[in-house]
């Protein structure tokens, strides 16, 4: 805060009003792509200059390093820039997870009603999945996520129920990369992941100790995402086939959901 002093009636008033905080790199390249999604398509350096109150300078070098990483373009003969692949890719996968959530949220309430137990959505990113949806059990012992957080397809009943239906190119790809042990029941030798994805393509489904998952698909015939529900050791919540068959019908149900989503 910056402090300032003036007489009133010989009374000293102390009157206070805020500094403003520097602006951060992050927040003028942030500002500057918040440029993009206005009206105009394509925009000029002075323009996104006198908009921000910004240097054209400082500009410049924002929009030279956005059009290096192909999340703008330039057009040389109008001197503007325009989005560009990076950005659409972005955007189309920030739509694919919107839509994912839309249509599977409705499926994994009602599994977690009809279970009692936590219930989670996942989206594929790359060969990463990312938790973007949970209904927490009720119970005052209960499985949690959070929501956000990314982990790979080789990990986990989830990320499996994902890859099991992926291309066998795809499958090989995300195994070249060394599996982390994120318990010490992780299956990290490649032949045995191979053999648990043809398990699962057989069955349909995918389970860990703790959880069962499967993939929910929409138009794509690849996966969009996968949803599960989580099951503490500790609790009887019936056989793996019974508690199987609840989230197949829930994936039935999201993908269902889904497809009519992208159909419009």
């Amino acid at each position: 805060m910056r402090t300032s002093r003036r007489a009133n009636g010989g009374v000293a008033i102390a009157a206070t009003e805020p500094i403003a905080a520097p602006v951060s790199t992050t927040e003028r390249v942030a500002r500057v792509l918040l440029c993009f999604t206005a009206d105009s398509a394509w925009l000029g350096v002075s323009e996104i200059a006198r908009e921000l109150g910004l240097g054209k300078a400082v500009v410049h070098r924002i929009l030279q390093t956005l059009v290096e990483a192909a999340i703008l373009v330039y057009r040389a003969d109008r001197r503007t820039y325009g989005l560009g692949p990076a950005a659409i890719a972005l955007g189309r996968r920030a739509t694919a997870n919107s839509e994912v959530r839309t249509a599977a949220m409705p499926a994994i309430s009602r599994l977690a009603s009809v279970t009692g137990e936590t219930t989670i959505l996942s989206t594929r990113v790359g060969y990463q999945r990312v938790y973007v949806g949970q209904v927490e059990s009720s119970q005052a012992i209960r499985i949690t996520i959070r929501v956000g957080e990314s982990v790979p397809l080789t990990a986990g009943a989830t990320g499996n129920a994902i890859l099991a239906f992926m291309p066998d190119a795809d499958i090989e790809l995300a195994l070249t990369v060394p599996v982390q042990q994120y318990t010490s029941s992780t299956i990290v030798d490649p032949a045995e992941i191979r053999d648990r994805l043809a398990l699962i393509r057989e069955r349909g489904w995918a389970t860990t100790s703790g959880s069962i998952a499967v993939p929910v698909f929409g138009l794509d015939p690849e996966p969009a995402g996968a949803l599960s529900v989580g099951v503490l050791a500790t609790r009887d919540a019936g056989t793996d086939e019974q508690l199987a068959r609840l989230v197949v019908e829930a994936g039935e149900q999201a993908s269902a959901a889904l497809r009519a989503l992208q159909r419009g």
